[in-house]
């Protein structure tokens, strides 16, 4: 969060009081609702709440401390992210998924990391390459920790945060939306499900090659060089893309909904 309200400054409208907008951001108490928001999104992209399973609103409002119009006002908002459906019996059941959805993350990751790149490279200002440049080091010193959840949240942020300086709102929900889904299929594949102990059994030379992609693009960024910056950020995609469809022919029991799974996993 700090780092989007960092972030979001470097682009201003006519018109608008920031100083004003900055402070309401900056002292605004956390609301009920956003606090049910949060947790509930937590255990999901945690897969405490696995994919398919019902949601117990009378236990989350136990869970966190909050009362039922919270919890559902939250359940609301993460439908429209897509982390959460709507029940046949009613009520909310966490949103499985399949590998049609799993391809078009990824296609959907594609075309925004070229998108971004285009405008990034024409936008961005040395602030901007600082904020971003702390936020590699937030991955870095998770994936240092081993802790899988604290990696996927801060790639995630990473990921977005260039697309927040892109200054394109657009965008920016397109990239929440698609960061935010896929953050499940990391948390797996990097053995979030298994304390940390990677299914795959690399998972160190995997971080290190991100590391030095992500580091790669900050410099072709500084130097404005958008074949080199649209070429790592291609294959940034490509090294997850290539680990997520390993995992998946490996995968057994697990609780994502991946029908067909020897046959289809390439098409990941």
């Amino acid at each position: 969060m700090q780092l989007f309200v960092k972030a979001v400054t470097c682009w201003r409208l006519p018109g608008w009081n920031y100083g004003l907008i900055m402070r309401a951001m900056n002292t605004r108490k956390t609301s009920a609702r956003d606090t049910a928001y949060s947790e509930i999104r937590r255990r999901i992209l945690i897969l405490d709440l696995r994919g398919g399973q019902k949601i117990d609103e009378a236990g989350l409002v136990e869970i966190i401390g909050v009362s039922r119009t919270p919890v559902r006002e939250a359940l609301h908002r993460l439908a429209a992210e897509g982390l959460v459906e709507t029940d046949a019996g009613g009520g909310y059941r966490v949103s499985s998924i399949s590998l049609r959805q799993c391809r078009e993350l990824i296609e959907a990751q594609h075309v925004l990391v070229r998108a971004t790149t285009q405008l990034l490279v024409d936008r961005i200002d040395d602030e901007g390459i600082e904020q971003l440049s702390e936020a590699v080091r937030a991955v870095e010193r998770a994936a240092a920790d081993m802790d899988v959840a604290a990696v996927t949240s801060t790639n995630a942020e990473l990921h977005i945060l260039e697309t927040v300086l892109t200054g394109n709102s657009y965008l920016l929900s397109m990239a929440e939306r698609v960061y935010t889904n896929l953050q499940r299929l990391a948390f797996l594949s990097f053995g979030g499900d298994q304390g940390g102990t990677a299914r795959l059994g690399d998972i160190e030379e995997h971080y290190n090659k991100v590391h030095d992609d992500h580091w790669e693009y900050l410099d072709a960024l500084k130097g404005r060089d958008r074949a080199r910056a649209e070429a790592v950020a291609v294959r940034h995609v490509q090294l997850f893309q290539t680990r997520l469809a390993r995992y998946l022919t490996e995968a057994d029991g697990t609780d994502l909904d991946f029908s067909s799974l020897a046959v289809q996993a390439r098409m990941c």
